[in-house]
């Protein structure tokens, strides 16, 4: 969890160049792409990676442990060339980690922002409505779940 922790610090000093322009508030509004050539972080990294979208239940993690909830960031992209982050993020909000060494990137989250959860995720809404139209579909499980336990 060092090497996290570590990750975790870089991403959050370029989140404050985005947050300092006003291209983001919270984390929450941000995503963040990370790029490194060494295999041992890189593996660390994507075990960690979770599903593109807040689904219940995951299928890459355990659904809690995912850099997206150690960052609290909405999205955590891991590429594959510096490239991609100069592509995906300007580069005003993009560097390289002191702590680190990875390539780091930031930019404003796809999709919209959850009403519960307040991750952003591009699914939200399209799981029905039954418990409103602004949640993800891991949020609409939990309520589900919830209201089935609790009578």
């Amino acid at each position: 969890w060092d090497l996290v922790r570590n990750v975790r610090t870089d991403v959050n000093q370029v989140l404050e160049a985005a947050r300092k322009d006003k291209l983001v508030g919270a984390s929450l509004d941000a995503a963040a792409y990370i790029y490194t050539s060494d295999d041992k972080i890189k593996a660390v990294l994507s075990e960690l990676d979770g599903d593109e979208s807040l689904i219940s239940p995951s299928v890459k993690t355990n659904g809690v442990d995912e850099l997206r909830t150690a960052f609290m960031i909405s999205q955590v992209h891991i590429v594959d060339s510096e490239d991609a982050i100069t592509e995906a993020c300007d580069s005003k909000y993009s560097g390289k980690g002191e702590l680190s060494g990875c390539m780091i990137g930031v930019k404003k989250a796809e999709g919209t922002k959850c009403g519960r959860c307040w991750f952003y995720d591009k699914q939200v809404g399209e799981h029905g409505t039954k418990y409103g139209p602004d949640l993800c579909q891991r949020c609409g499980e939990a309520i589900f779940s919830w209201e089935e336990s609790s009578g």
